[in-house]
């Protein structure tokens, strides 16, 4: 890559990163604040996130997700036949009524899923996939050790971005420009850069 190249690439990403906001991502739980579930919620996403509760006012600003830490089989059976029982149902429907996608750490059934008779894991996954054609989806959890990225030049954001996903290791192309800010960022998260 010659020096203009690398010049220009890196004048589009600051002017791209200046323009985004700095806030951390905001998070919507959807749960009682005290409730463990939530907490562990909180937990999986990670560090780098504002979480917010139905008790507390989001003020202005756009909230990227919204999160169900636990939903009960009651609570599947109402919402996939277009009901909410109670307010933080409520608040999901309204979500999905807006156009809003609201993700699921844990549903209840799946505990069962060792002991229940056949046609009661079939009602329940055929609940799950209306609710997922509603726009409530299981939350992805999978967290991988490395992660790669095949771009030119790597800036602290895309250090993050691995960082949130609980990345060890970022394998990046043999011929890709590391800013020093995502050298120091990767150095601060405990992630390994490999090239190649």
């Amino acid at each position: 890559m010659d020096v203009e190249a690398l010049v220009k690439a890196i004048a589009a990403e600051v002017l791209k990163q200046v323009g985004e906001e700095s806030e951390a991502p905001r998070v919507f739980i959807i749960g009682e604040k005290t409730c463990p579930k939530c907490r562990a919620a909180e937990k999986q996403l990670g560090k780098g996130h504002t979480f917010l509760y139905p008790d507390e006012d989001p003020g202005p600003g756009e909230t990227l997700r919204r999160i169900v830490p636990y939903l009960s089989i009651r609570h599947m059976a109402d919402m996939a036949a277009g009901r909410a029982d109670g307010p933080l149902m409520e608040k999901v429907l309204a979500a999905l009524l807006a156009g809003q996608p609201v993700e699921v750490v844990e549903y209840e059934y799946k505990r069962y899923a060792d002991t229940a008779p056949e046609g009661l894991m079939r009602l329940f996954e055929g609940q799950e996939a209306a609710l997922a054609s509603f726009g409530l989806s299981p939350m992805d959890t999978t967290k991988r050790d490395t992660i790669r990225i095949r771009k030119p030049l790597v800036t602290e954001a895309d250090v993050a971005g691995a960082g949130e996903q609980g990345a060890t290791e970022l394998r990046l192309p043999a011929d890709a420009q590391v800013t020093p800010l995502a050298v120091e960022s990767a150095r601060d998260l405990g992630i390994t850069l490999t090239r190649g």
